[in-house]
């Protein structure tokens, strides 16, 4: 069996605002979920995650994949050193959109039913106070598929 790459749409289209005053009613959207994501065909090898992301002013947000929704409820140390843990969001503090790719080792996808999250903490990495307020848009998986 070949092994091609494949691309999965997660957030093709618009954007997404995460903090302080952003989500329903202004209350504030510090946690993200994409839920339900399969991945047809899907063969456990690295993938790639690409997002674009604009105003991330801090360092300690980060990436998850398949993480229990506890993680609402963690700081960015809590989160660091779990399996479901991706990568931190890299600073962009300006309004220009970039390009951000990373790395999803073997083990951390399935065929069915993934979520990936998105979470925006404070300067000490922390779930409390004001956290970072910024945008992500145009995400995509890239993956190894069966042909």
């Amino acid at each position: 069996m070949l092994a091609g790459l494949t691309f999965q749409s997660i957030l093709a289209t618009g954007s997404q605002e995460l903090g302080d005053g952003k989500g329903p009613d202004g209350a504030g959207l510090f946690d993200l979920f994409f839920d339900n994501i399969d991945l047809p065909g899907f063969v456990d090898r690295p993938a790639l995650l690409l997002l674009a992301t604009k105003n991330v002013h801090l360092d300690m947000n980060f990436i998850t994949i398949n993480a229990p929704r506890t993680v609402t409820t963690q700081s960015y140390e809590q989160s660091k050193d779990q399996d479901w843990f991706v990568w931190r969001i890299l600073p962009n503090p300006s309004d220009t959109w970039i390009l951000q790719t990373h790395l999803i080792p073997s083990g951390k996808l399935g065929t069915t039913r993934n979520t990936i999250g998105i979470h925006t903490r404070n300067e000490q990495g922390r779930q409390a106070r004001v956290r970072d307020a910024f945008s992500v848009a145009r995400i995509f998986l890239m993956y190894h598929g069966s042909q």
